[in-house]
Formats: structure tokens, sequence, C-alpha cells
């Protein structure tokens, strides 16, 4: 499981266009912050790690993707997946302080 996490923050990680961190101008520009700074945020512990998020908040189902992205000046943890009931769902996790701010089940039609 931590070896399937870490290359999902890395896939997740590697897919974003550039982003400057240390400008709020920057930020509101780019929504995905760099792979490169994303790493070094979780090896300076500036941000929690996939793994840690999914530690604190385990998904009952399969993850099916991850993002690092900005939200309303808070970066976060946008985390996709299907619980055991077949629901899609939308979750949002403060990436500093791994706090659970939304979670969004997509209604079937």
């Amino acid at each position: 499981m931590k070896t399937t996490c870490f290359l999902l923050f890395l896939a997740a990680a590697c897919s974003y266009p550039a982003a400057a961190e240390h400008d709020h101008y920057e930020r509101r520009h780019h929504e995905y912050p760099e792979p490169e700074q994303i790493r070094q945020w979780v090896e300076q512990g500036d941000i929690l790690s996939l793994e840690n998020i999914l530690q604190r908040h385990p998904l009952s189902g399969e993850l099916l993707d991850a993002e690092v992205e900005w939200e309303d000046d808070v970066l976060v943890y946008e985390l996709k997946w299907l619980d055991n009931d077949r629901q899609r769902h939308k979750t949002w996790i403060d990436a500093t302080s791994g706090e659970l701010l939304e979670d969004r089940v997509k209604e079937h039609h």
C-alpha cells in the first residue's frame, strides 16, 4: 500500500504545469504547484505526504486519482475515489494540517 500511495503521489505531482510557490499572485494564476516543489514541501515537512493523508483518512474503496492544487489560497489534496458501493467521491484535504475540508458524492443518474 505504501508503494502504491507513493507512486500515486508522484504521478499526481508529475502531471501538472509549473507554478511559483512564493507569490500570492502566481498561486492564483497557477492552480497546480510544480512537481519538484511538492516533493520539496513533503521532504521539508511543510505539507503532509499522500501516504500520511491516507493514513489519517482511510478510504473505504479505491483511489482513482490524487492531485495537489491551490483552492482559495490553501494547498489541498483533491482525491477522486470509488467507495465499496461504487459511488464516486471527490474529497479535499488540507495538505498542511490534514484536515478534511469537503467530501462530495457524485449522484448516479
